[in-house]
């Protein structure tokens, strides 16, 4: 029975039916795969529950799909969203961004999202360690996780390999005469975090480095600010770095400004690689080389991944890809 006040979830009603949330999620989405006595077991259960059953058939469902950001103030996201954006209209669909970063925290409310606008589909671009949040999503819409996906859970996605993008930015510093390099980097929440930071490790390692924990740095805030602070701490230090590596091209901005207050030079004293590409790399003097991530088409085949999952929601075959990253030399090293 339905509390009072409180609408129950997916997560409850494979509880009631003595289920998985993969379950519901296919007999919501696609019962053909599912035995008969087992969709009657959750439809039962959505009854008891009064469980407003937001998956109806896709014909009937809103064009909408909508699409989570972290934040709108990262320029690292532009060209992912018009990459979706170009997509989504050759398939006559409409794009929703919804810049709440935590998912987890606001599952409830994105999930309220999808009911009321009765959406056919949903892109994540936040990170989401939880793969129960992302089961109980992707049973109210198909879901494709873009740029951002967590590793555990079997559902599709579109990234990069960070951990190769990142080796093989720290072996371009090596091969250039840097011992002490340095990394700044995002929060470890995201993936992208963790595998940058495994592949410089990686490549410090194969070089027979010891690596230094106080050349280490992450960055809680994507800001100007906070991204200064952690440069300038790095630069005044005593046994400062001979290179950084920056996990954004927003991080490598303050990296080239605290040089400059400190007196150093780029690249003579100090080298500098970055990530993502944006236009940002390429407006200082000098500018930096970095990283450059497809985003165009990590955002178009996002789209066309879920596009796929709309059109053939019963096929098991994974749709997860990883695609290449091309460094992009310019004054920095």
């Amino acid at each position: 029975m339905k509390k009072k006040g409180i609408d129950p979830t997916i997560r409850d009603v494979a509880a009631a039916a003595g289920v998985s949330i993969a379950t519901v999620s296919r007999v919501l989405n696609d019962r053909s795969s599912v035995r008969p006595s087992t969709v009657n077991r959750v439809l039962e259960a959505m009854a008891a529950l009064s469980y407003a059953q937001a998956n109806a058939p896709h014909s009937a469902r809103n064009p909408l799909v909508v699409v989570i950001l972290p934040n709108l103030r990262n320029p690292f996201y532009a060209e992912i969203v018009l990459g979706l954006q170009t997509s989504a209209k050759s398939h006559g669909l409409e794009v929703l961004l919804y810049p709440e970063g935590n998912v987890e925290r606001h599952a409830a409310q994105i999930a309220s999202l999808l009911r009321r606008i009765n959406a056919c589909g949903l892109i994540l671009l936040s990170p989401v360690t939880q793969a129960g949040v992302l089961d109980e999503l992707n049973a109210l819409a198909p879901l494709v996780q873009c740029a951002e996906y967590n590793e555990d859970s079997p559902l599709p996605y579109v990234g990069v390999d960070d951990v190769a993008a990142a080796r093989n930015a720290t072996e371009t510093l090596l091969r250039a005469g840097r011992r002490r390099i340095a990394l700044i980097n995002g929060p470890e929440k995201y993936k992208y975090a963790r595998h940058r930071r495994q592949g410089y490790e990686e490549a410090m390692a194969q070089a027979g480095l010891e690596i230094d924990p106080l050349l280490i740095s992450n960055v809680t805030e994507m800001g100007f600010d906070s991204s200064m602070a952690v440069a300038q701490q790095m630069l005044l230090a005593r046994e400062r770095p001979d290179a950084i590596l920056a996990a954004s091209d927003m991080y490598a901005t303050a990296v080239v400004k605290a040089a400059a207050m400190c007196g150093l030079s780029i690249p003579r004293d100090l080298s500098l690689i970055s990530f993502d590409n944006t236009y940002i790399a390429q407006m200082h003097h000098p500018s930096v080389t970095s990283v450059g991530l497809p985003r165009f088409q990590l955002g178009y085949m996002a789209m066309e991944v879920l596009s796929e999952r709309m059109q053939n929601a019963a096929s098991d075959e994974p749709r997860q890809y990883l695609l290449k990253t091309e460094l992009v030399l310019r004054d920095s090293i």
